[in-house]
């Protein structure tokens, strides 16, 4: 409408098997040359992870494909576990990945019945067995509602079946509503060395609209206990651009974060999906509007600075750790394409250059169990240099790659390349070449996803699909 601004969300569409949410169509190469980096480097804002796309196996040779890696010792090297919970007892407005409502009792045992019994039927596998882990996340969903018989139980055969690491990092992810005191100390008495708590939001009025369920006073007052047991790293997630949050609010959430003295902080982006909650309220105007993207810039540079001045070691682009025991290794190793084994309904991982994800319906997971198989319902394989893309990936997630280092290893010339979009994208303020090093500035580190995957396409349109010569 003339004489307008017009109110940009941050918006994509959730796809389960690729986690893109930005479809190709829609990315650019080159930012635009406004002098405005920060909040108008691109006109849209990928979301999630940057990643190249993979072809789908056909579903009669999926079970091949699984047993052919299983029987293998695969690659030497760091490997993740990830074992997913597919329960809520609440829908958070905000979030695209609800699944099933949280049932204690029959249902809760019958589902941890199960996922032990798929983790049973790998566990003397080749692939299993030959390497140990340095991972292992329990994520949902809501982890900590089960029960701590369940909690134990699952941990315990976690511990029994799978090979772990001495100094492996074991993280149960949950949220203070429930995660009663029996529930810690069965975690802690199961071997878990990491709670990541989803907090979002200290401001009870905040939260409420969003539907967690704790006031932030209350939610304080537990990590504050939780931590004062001193038995693991204690990490917690702060959203910004969230409806009703001002900078007012997030700076105070980032400022009560600091006073908590926890181990480490995620500060991530609000990302809303396409058809879900949020934004269908947003489209009716039940509730106030989100952040627009202009607002996140400005909310995501606030937490670099405060976190910045504190003096917090920043282990990704919006991680940060207080304490050398926050360690942020299965985040680490996933962001980088490694081994990533999953177990659980709708649980998803990546070996030996196939992504799997597993059946999201709980009828249909049981099923497969009882019929002895892993319950894939669907894989893809990466592409041909999906090594490199997820390497370059992880660089990019600490703010900074090394081009020429990571081309001889795979055999490209990558500074060459690049050459065209690293000029545009140095002269606009984006990145800073410094002997060797491509690093992010502030907006960088903003559009920080929107650049990885701008390199990967542009590395398709240059090498993979130019003719070739004979």
């Amino acid at each position: 409408m003339k004489g307008r601004t017009k109110h940009k969300m941050n918006i994509g569409t959730l796809n389960r098997h690729t986690s893109e949410m930005t479809p190709q169509d829609q990315r650019r190469f080159f930012a635009n040359e406004n002098g405005d980096p920060l909040h108008a480097a691109f006109d849209k804002k990928s979301a999630v992870h940057p990643g190249a796309r993979g072809w789908p196996l056909d579903p009669e040779s999926i079970g091949e494909v699984w047993s052919k890696i299983l029987a293998g010792e695969g690659k030497k090297e760091k490997r993740a576990a990830y074992f997913h919970i597919p329960f809520c007892e609440t829908h958070c407005l905000y979030c695209g990945f609800y699944l099933n409502p949280f049932k204690a009792g029959e249902e809760e045992n019958r589902y941890v019945d199960y996922i032990i019994r798929e983790l049973e039927m790998v566990a003397e596998t080749p692939f299993i067995k030959s390497h140990p882990f340095h991972a292992v996340y329990l994520g949902g969903g809501t982890p900590s509602a089960l029960s701590h018989e369940n909690l134990f139980r699952l941990l315990k055969a976690i511990q029994k079946h799978l090979p772990l690491a001495n100094d492996c990092e074991i993280t149960v992810e949950g949220r203070v509503y429930h995660f009663s005191d029996d529930k810690v100390f069965a975690c802690i008495e199961g071997g878990v060395n990491r709670f990541s708590i989803g907090v979002q939001s200290f401001d009870t009025h905040v939260r409420r609209k969003m539907g967690r369920i704790e006031t932030g006073e209350k939610v304080v007052k537990r990590l504050e206990y939780i931590n004062s047991l001193d038995q693991t790293a204690m990490v917690i997630d702060l959203i910004y651009g969230l409806p009703y949050q001002t900078m007012e609010i997030w700076e105070k959430d980032v400022t009560k974060y600091i006073e908590l003295r926890l181990d480490g902080v995620d500060l991530y982006q609000l990302n809303i999906f396409k058809k879900g909650r949020l934004e269908e309220a947003a489209r009716k105007k039940t509730i106030a509007p989100p952040a627009d993207i202009r607002m996140q810039a400005d909310m995501f540079a606030s937490g670099v600075e405060i976190m910045k001045r504190a003096r917090y070691r920043r282990l990704s682009i919006s991680h940060w750790g207080r304490t050398t025991r926050e360690r942020n290794i299965y985040n680490t190793l996933a962001l980088s394409g490694k081994v990533c084994v999953p177990f659980g309904s709708s649980a998803g991982g990546w070996l030996d250059g196939y992504f799997f994800f597993q059946d999201n319906r709980l009828d249909g997971y049981y099923r497969r169990i009882d019929e002895g198989d892993k319950p894939i319902a669907m894989s893809m394989k990466q592409p041909e240099n999906n090594d490199l893309f997820k390497e370059l990936a992880g660089q990019m997630e600490l703010g900074r790659c090394h081009l020429k280092e990571l081309g001889e290893h795979y055999g490209f010339e990558l500074e060459e390349i690049f050459f065209p979009l690293l000029e545009q994208w140095e002269k606009v303020g984006l990145i800073k070449i410094n002997e060797g090093w491509t690093e992010l500035t502030l907006a960088g580190e903003f559009w920080q996803v929107n650049l990885c995957q701008a390199l990967i396409d542009y590395f398709a349109v240059v090498i993979e699909l130019q003719p070739v010569n004979n």
